[in-house]
């Protein structure tokens, strides 16, 4: 009886783990200086864009400094270093930084390096087409395609244009002649009426949303600003959670990723989010955001599904994997899920989605000096990881006991600067069974549960 009941049990956790369709942490892909990008073509190859990457190379008697487009195959072989651009017989060097990629209608890349965007096929890695813009030479975005191929692409400063060329990439029409702001990424909707635009460093924060006043697509006259997106509002009118985004893209299934980790106020979004465009854009699914690094140098990989700075994603085909972008932290991450959230599946409540929200969130301005939350994986095998935010210099103590009271482990015991801590537990000389972890901050104390199988 005692072994029916075991396999019940965990039966029940395995269903309960494929019921919650959550991406899994796989592996690091790759290593990157500043990778800006990451593209999955259709032929499953992994294209990554470094900001900062640069190598030498000999071109005749030349010695050249170049920015490369680095190409991986699926198992993470280097197959492929794009260095040069062919288009109508003129031959560009990339040595200029990469500000985005992404795919067109025909699986072609779209690449962003500095204020040139050039279409490459993905097959043989050639030149296409290019466009650079003689309105305002500087840094431009992440470009975005509609279902009819034409192309939207603006700066990363403020007070300047974004573009609507048409599929040959010449000039069409205009966006917005001045658009204000900073910015990294947008995006467009299929039709053409709606353009997304990702702010940072900016008062509107969140994601800018533009409409076409004449429904007339990339053909529209006038565009209007009509709202604002991933950004939430406490009662006095201040912004209490905030999407900075730094990367936008569709997925498979029509769901809108964004990429935020800045801190703009305690309780800010900190991962990839997914947006779902008939809910009223409400965030449906995540990758991520409950590894945020504890500590650490910036630029020095943080452990397994720890991110410093989201600033791209891409899927495979079938939707069941995608890769990541950590800027700051240098890494091109691989995760899985084996049902990807779609459309119309159930809207994620904020205080799972940012850190430290509580209580009633229609007063989302809400604080607390401290949280402990639930163990990751669960159950665990041996080794699990225990996350804490904290928002205010505190002495923390975090200690695991066994169920008759018996202390197992003290994981910290010390001041700690406010930040958001992962703690790693490790059961390999434990038995199977419960275990409570228990948070002490200056006399204030909160357990959880978590459950070691072997």
């Amino acid at each position: 009886m005692k072994k029916l009941f075991t396999a019940i049990f965990l039966l029940s956790i395995i269903a309960g783990t494929l019921n919650a369709q959550t991406w899994q942490f796989d592996k690091v892909f790759s290593q990157e200086t500043n990778p800006h990008a990451v593209l999955v073509t259709p032929d499953g190859k992994i294209w990554v864009g470094n900001y900062s990457e640069r190598d030498t190379v000999i071109n005749g008697t030349d010695t050249l400094i170049t920015r490369p487009i680095k190409v991986y195959s699926d198992a993470g072989v280097l197959e492929q270093t794009i260095r040069f651009i062919t288009v109508n017989g003129v031959t560009d060097t990339l040595v200029n930084t990469n500000r985005g990629m992404t795919l067109d209608n025909d699986g072609n890349v779209l690449y962003t390096n500095y204020n040139v965007v050039y279409r490459i096929n993905y097959q043989t890695y050639e030149g296409m087409q290019k466009y650079k813009p003689t309105l305002y030479t500087g840094s431009m975005t992440e470009a975005a395609v509609d279902a009819a191929g034409y192309i939207y692409v603006g700066h990363v400063g403020g007070n300047h244009p974004v573009y609507v060329l048409d599929p040959d990439m010449t000039l069409f029409s205009f966006v917005s002649d001045s658009l204000k702001g900073l910015q990294r990424s947008l995006l467009v909707s299929p039709d053409g009426n709606d353009v997304y635009v990702g702010k940072i460093y900016t008062s509107g924060y969140g994601i800018w949303h533009l409409q076409s006043t004449d429904g007339a697509g990339p053909e529209s006259e006038a565009w209007a600003d009509i709202d604002t997106l991933g950004t939430v509002f406490g009662d006095s009118g201040k912004v209490a959670n905030a999407m900075w985004a730094q990367c936008m893209d569709w997925d498979n299934n029509g769901l809108m990723w964004v990429g935020t980790y800045w801190d703009v106020n305690p309780e800010d979004f900190m991962g990839w989010y997914a947006l779902d465009p008939t809910q009223n854009f409400a965030v449906v699914d995540t990758i991520g955001h409950n590894y945020y690094p504890v500590s650490g140098d910036v630029g020095v990989a943080p452990e397994g599904g720890s991110y410093y700075a989201p600033r791209g994603i891409s899927w495979t085909a079938d939707g069941k994997t995608a890769y990541t972008a950590d800027f700051d932290g240098g890494l091109i991450m691989k995760w899985t899920n084996a049902a990807p959230k779609k459309p119309g599946d159930a809207i994620i409540p904020l205080s799972d989605l940012v850190v430290s929200a509580i209580g009633d969130h229609s007063n989302p301005t809400v604080l607390v000096n401290f949280e402990l939350k639930q163990n990751y994986p669960n159950p665990f095998n041996p080794s699990t990881t225990i996350p804490v935010n904290l928002n205010s210099t505190k002495h923390v103590t975090l200690k695991v006991y066994d169920v008759t009271g018996k202390l197992v482990s003290t994981l910290i015991d010390k001041q700690l600067a406010p930040n958001h801590y992962k703690f790693k537990f490790d059961g390999s000389n434990l038995a199977s069974g419960s275990y409570i972890y228990q948070l002490n901050v200056d006399g204030q104390l909160v357990n959880k549960r978590m459950l070691l199988i072997k």
